[in-house]
This record gives C-alpha cells, structure tokens and sequence, in this order.
C-alpha cells in the first residue's frame, strides 16, 4: 500500500494511526495482519465519502463512459443498493441506459469502467420506445426500479419522466394545487 501511495511505511503507519485516533478510520487485526475501513460513524464519513465520490468515483466514471455515447444516451441512472446507500464492498453496479446505444456497443467500455472500480457494471438498455412501452404495460422490474431511488449518470427525473411520457407540470399548475 505504501508503494501505491508512494510513501514510506512509516510514514503511512502513522498516518493510518492518526485517522484511526481521529475516528475516521476502524482498524482491525487478525493475525499480523491490520485491516482499515472508514468508520461510516464519523461525523466527517458524509462528507468525505462526497468528496472522494465527485472526483474520482462512480458517477463520474460513468459519465465518462457515457459521454462517447452523448447524443444517443437520453437518460441513464444507478439504481439498487448503491443508489439507496446501503453498498458495501462487493457491491455490483446497477446501470439503467434509456437511448439509441445497446449493450454490445457499451460492452467494451464497460470493462474498463470495471477494471477502474473493481466492481461488476450490470447494464439493462432500452429504446425510448421499448421502455415507454414496458413501463405502459406495467413491468413489474421497471416499475420496482422507478419507485426507487436513483442516482442520475445522465438527465434527470424529469428527462425520465419526459421519456416515461408523464406531462411536464408547470410552476403555475404546482401554485394552484399548493405544491410548489
């Protein structure tokens, strides 16, 4: 670890000491071995787990997976345990692509966007038209992933509630229900 950070062992025992004394990381030992995680607990977990995601993380990463897709991609989100917060270290990636690109163009790209995170990407891609339809129809898996929560890669709820083919509400008609 200390070659990969280009450090001393050192001086990176000591660091992995000071966090540990601050409450930013857990230690554990088994054998000689000591194993750190972050100490999910900190008041600072939040906000640097935020920081480290906006720079160099997941949702970046796939953003610039898909920026090469850019005019052919509507909307794209994370969904399942990821995007509810409830990840771990195994953790796959639930990717939902909404757009004219499939899965063999995504395929080769998404091997270095795995190779990047360490995690298996799962991809499910529709048309606009296949999905407007199942979710007409009510798909039972697309109608469990839309009632949950989602990190968007591309667009918004609104892009998917245009795709999805809900009519666009306007301030005027949320002032007249109160809602704002």
């Amino acid at each position: 670890m200390a070659q990969f950070l280009r450090t001393t062992p050192s001086s990176l025992q000591r660091d992995l000491k000071a966090f540990v004394a601050g409450g930013i990381l857990e230690q554990r030992r088994e054998g000689t071995r000591a194993y750190f995680k972050a100490d999910t607990r900190s008041p600072l977990f939040a906000d640097l787990h935020g920081l480290v995601e906006k720079t160099s993380g997941l949702l970046p990463t796939l953003h610039r997976l898909l920026e090469q897709f850019d005019t052919r991609v509507d909307v794209a989100f994370v969904y399942g345990s990821i995007a509810r917060g409830e990840e771990h270290a195994t953790s796959d990636v639930d990717l939902l692509v909404i757009g004219a690109v499939g899965l063999a163009e995504l395929a080769p790209a998404l091997r270095k966007v795995e190779e990047h995170l360490g995690r298996e990407v799962n991809v499910t891609s529709y048309s606009q038209a296949e999905f407007r339809t199942k979710v007409g129809v009510g798909d039972h898996f697309l109608t469990e992933v839309l009632r949950g929560s989602k990190q968007f890669v591309k667009g918004g709820q609104r892009d998917l509630d245009e795709v999805v083919g809900k009519p666009r509400r306007s301030k005027a008609s949320n002032i007249q229900k109160g809602t704002r």
